[in-house]
């Protein structure tokens, strides 16, 4: 297998607006990786789409002509080095319902229950508008039902997050923020609100009846942490 890089670049107010073109031989196709996106400070974002070929001359005729009407807009040729310049932004898994189901989950409940704490704060991300572009775009149909009450937050965590919410799926303010208010050894949102709020006198969180009435009862507790956070407020137990 051999591949061809081409790095084009356009300098922008804050950002480098970029374009990385290769070419993946394989022995039955050629593949053009058409990647746009822009390169911050700290960060870089990435939208690839792709075209396939029979041959790899035509798939070299189509990145020479890709390649020459970026340049005629104003985009120059870099090293490809400049893309890898900016760390990738380090996943963090806040939570994933294996390890409540699988750790000490009551025996007489279903499974589906182990999403129901973190499916709530996950619909509270939904309905705020906090979840990352690639969700909003993957997701657009099961968001729009979140947001009407058509689907509950923990049924939108198991069929669209498959049970793992991370870094990857929150906007950059909600993962900021989700640090603070999910972090792994103070955890404000399940040990405390969660469990005083809705849990109370049940025999566990995972018993809390999966409901959009009971959604709208921790909603404004956690909308509350949020505007403590952005105040500057420092989270802790």
């Amino acid at each position: 297998m051999t591949k061809i890089e081409i790095v084009l670049t356009k300098q922008g107010k804050t950002f480098k607006d970029y374009r990385h073109l290769s070419i993946t031989e394989t022995q039955e196709v050629c593949i053009i990786n058409y990647i746009k996106g822009r390169l911050y400070s700290d960060k870089k974002t990435i939208n690839p789409t792709y075209e396939s070929f029979p041959n790899k001359q035509e798939a070299i005729d189509r990145l020479n002509e890709i390649d020459g009407e970026w340049k005629a807009k104003g985009y120059v040729e870099e090293a490809v080095d400049i893309l890898f310049q900016i760390a990738e932004k380090e996943k963090y898994v806040y939570d994933k319902a294996k390890w409540h189901y699988d750790g000490d989950f009551p025996q007489e409940l279903d499974r589906t229950q182990a999403y129901v704490p973190t499916g709530m704060f996950i619909a509270w991300l939904v309905k705020n508008d906090l979840v990352s572009k690639r969700s909003r775009k993957e997701d657009a149909n099961e968001i729009e039902l979140v947001k009407g009450n058509e689907m509950t937050g923990a049924q939108f965590y198991r069929t669209n997050w498959d049970g793992v919410l991370s870094s990857d799926e929150l906007s950059d303010e909600a993962d900021a923020f989700a640090r603070e208010y999910l972090h792994l050894h103070n955890d404000m949102y399940t040990a405390v609100d969660f469990q005083n709020i809705l849990a109370g006198d049940l025999p566990s969180i995972y018993h809390v009846e999966d409901s959009i009435e009971n959604y709208y009862v921790i909603e404004p507790i956690i909308s509350e942490r949020y505007q403590e956070w952005k105040n500057g407020k420092k989270l802790d137990m």
